[in-house]
């Protein structure tokens, strides 16, 4: 790549980030239902029609900002594979997700607008890209640390990559009964009593005993 076309690049993703900037601003003053393109291009400075070269849709921009999270979560579950205990790793791993949806309301709606049908029509391809990439690197952590814990006889033989799957179904599901609950007033417990019992569920079908009980039980 020429100089030129480099510097075209950098100026294009620093023009990217500042919209980026600004839509995270207006949509946590207004909502998402609030916010509107016009009122992030104010707050960027730029014209409407400058938001459109770089993002498909408001949809597009608000999925868009969950890709530096992603990209964040890549790395410090990295780090808790080189620097925790095989026994802790799947917990630890797990806490990085929870701390952040109980800091950060908008990245669990973020992914809940994800699973709405008619949303993808509105994402353009790189944003799609950046987000099925940092979902996926996801579910390879929390599947490392169970292949971890099964080579080191902490948990049973199952595949790994399913219950990575089901790990973060559980994460999700357990997001969504908690804004259900509080949107319709019911009871509701701390998000982080709801997702502990969901990964000690899924740690106790783990543990080599299940598979003696299961075995039993069948």
């Amino acid at each position: 790549m020429t100089n030129a076309q480099e510097r075209k690049a950098q100026e294009r993703q620093a023009r990217r980030r500042r919209i980026q900037e600004a839509a995270r601003t207006v949509f946590s003053e207004r909502g998402y239902a609030g916010a509107s393109i016009e009122l992030i291009a104010r707050a960027a400075q730029l014209s409407v029609g400058a938001i459109y070269l770089y993002f498909r849709s408001k949809e597009d921009l608000y999925v868009s900002l969950v890709e530096d999270t992603l990209t964040v979560f890549d790395v410090e579950m990295g780090q808790v594979r080189e620097q925790v205990e095989v026994s802790k790793r799947l917990r630890d791993t797990w806490k990085i997700l929870v701390t952040w949806a109980e800091r950060d309301a908008e990245g669990p709606r973020i992914l809940r607008l994800l699973a709405q049908p008619a949303v993808r029509p509105q994402l353009s391809d790189e944003v799609v890209a950046a987000v099925q990439a940092g979902i996926g690197r996801i579910q390879d952590h929390i599947g490392a640390c169970v292949a971890d814990g099964i080579h080191a006889g902490i948990y049973r033989q199952v595949n790994a990559r399913e219950i990575a799957d089901l790990a973060w179904s559980a994460l999700l599901g357990s997001l969504d009964a908690a804004e259900m609950h509080t949107n319709l007033g019911l009871a509701t417990e701390a998000l982080n009593v709801r997702t502990d019992r969901a990964l000690a569920l899924i740690e106790t079908a783990l543990a080599p005993q299940a598979a003696a009980t299961l075995r039993a039980v069948a």
